[in-house]
């Protein structure tokens, strides 16, 4: 089915798929890149939307951070921060190296003690499952009226519908802490009326939230 998907949507730009296979050559955990798929819903979702400020939580490879960059408009700029600084020698020159480069900005930080200021358009989160309704609260207030707020991995491999994910809320092991992290973050936003929102099942679950 995904060999299907792909090979009947927009082919991958070389750079990006150059990048995703630079990622599993030399990666531990290569599934974190967004890939294909999902990059391409992404830059799609930028000439839907036409933001003109864009933050990624998450950076990991970079793949995410260039798809949507590749879709960004002249003057328009994405921020991208990293919490783990061990990720930096591998990203960084895939990002400056990228034919985007000018519309990235890579922040190697945390990005609940970084010192927000602008007004994004577009925000997509996509790192410590555990810390999402964190994350959520600190960017929300910096999210313009009518801007958008993606999550990935809302639906963490289906667990969040079974019957084990309400036993797992119990365990302390890190696996199920980030389920429990995604699972909370679920059940506030779907109360949240501030948003507008909906989960895609794409890959391993994509919410998606206007904000009001």
């Amino acid at each position: 089915m995904q060999e299907y998907i792909e090979s009947h949507s927009s082919p991958e730009h070389p750079y990006l798929h150059a990048l995703w296979r630079a990622t599993h050559l030399h990666l531990n955990y290569p599934r974190m890149a967004s890939g294909h798929l999902q990059g391409q819903v992404l830059r799609m979702l930028v000439q839907m939307i036409r933001p003109r400020l864009v933050l990624e939580i998450g950076t990991f490879t970079g793949y995410s951070a260039l798809a949507m960059a590749s879709a960004l408009e002249p003057g328009a700029m994405l921020h991208t921060y990293e919490i783990n600084d061990e990720q930096e020698d591998f990203t960084r020159p895939w990002i400056e190296n990228s034919p985007w480069a000018d519309r990235v900005t890579l922040h190697i930080e945390d990005i609940l003690q970084a010192c927000l200021q602008d007004v994004f358009d577009m925000v997509f989160i996509d790192a410590d499952k555990r810390h999402y309704l964190d994350y959520y609260n600190a960017v929300f207030p910096h999210v313009r009226p009518g801007g958008y707020i993606l999550a990935d991995n809302t639906l963490w491999g289906g667990q969040v519908c079974d019957d084990l994910a309400f036993v797992s809320r119990s365990e302390t092991n890190a696996k199920s802490s980030q389920l429990q992290g995604i699972m909370a973050f679920n059940d506030l936003v779907a109360a949240d009326p501030r948003v507008e929102k909906v989960i895609l099942p794409l890959r391993d679950g994509l919410t998606i939230l206007r904000k009001k």
